[in-house]
């Protein structure tokens, strides 16, 4: 079909906070802000002791933490899904978010994806006003770095990461751009990856958990929020079914 001009991409109005927020508003949270180090069983259900030195009383537990938290918070109370999810590797990510001046003659497409090996320092290149539509008067993209096992996003600088984004930009474009404004936002070990016999390595992860206890997580089926959803709604039926019983 011809071309509308319209963004090819969806998007909650707002961005996703807007979402969050109406979760947050519908679920009313009790908010602990501290961090659980250890579950032991507490008859029916589980005792959670933080990082504050309270204990917790919870019928079920679902554990929406990292790979790597969840194999420790596991070892003891559940070893072989703690073994799984040991197993699971992660790598680190940081995005530099660029404006830059409204007629930059950026061209007509969403971004680029770099393959490894390329002499680019991102991993790709999204021009976010050509993908969700342009806002006041300046133009915003987006240029990831890191790369599994590269250490990058934990040890480059943002002044290399800024100096980096615009080099590439350059490379890519033919456009040498002055931003107005940059925000560097680092993921460390978020990025979970996907290698052969992943699904195999979260099915024995699950089917080792206790009763009354789920995962929940972007290790397990997919990183993709999609899929993230689909995971808490498989660990919420599963107590449900529990806790009901």
């Amino acid at each position: 079909p011809p071309a509308t001009g319209a963004p090819v991409f969806g998007a909650l109005d707002g961005g996703y906070q807007v979402l969050l927020d109406a979760l947050v508003e519908r679920g009313r949270p009790r908010w602990v802000q501290a961090g659980v180090q250890r579950l032991e069983p507490a008859g029916p259900g589980w005792a959670l002791l933080d990082d504050t030195g309270a204990r917790w009383h919870a019928d079920a537990v679902i554990l929406a933490v990292p790979a790597p938290r969840a194999a420790r918070l596991l070892a003891d109370i559940a070893p072989a899904s703690a073994a799984a999810a040991d197993r699971i590797t992660s790598a680190s990510s940081v995005v530099v978010a660029l404006a830059v001046p409204g007629d930059t003659p950026f061209p007509e497409c969403s971004g680029v994806l770099v393959a490894t090996g390329e002499r680019l320092h991102a991993k790709a290149i999204t021009l976010s006003s050509r993908k969700w539509g342009a806002r006041g008067g300046a133009q915003l993209l987006r240029a990831s770095f890191g790369r599994c096992g590269d250490g990058l996003a934990e040890t480059a600088s943002d002044d290399e990461l800024l100096a980096w984004a615009v080099d590439d930009l350059a490379t890519v474009f033919g456009l040498r751009v002055d931003p107005v404004d940059a925000r560097v936002q680092r993921w460390i070990g978020a990025m979970s990856q996907y290698g052969p016999g992943h699904a195999d390595l979260v099915a024995e992860m699950r089917a080792g958990l206790p009763p009354a206890l789920a995962v929940a997580g972007s290790y397990l089926d997919g990183i993709g929020v999609p899929a993230c959803v689909g995971a808490a709604g498989r660990a919420v039926e599963a107590l449900d079914t529990e806790v009901a019983r």
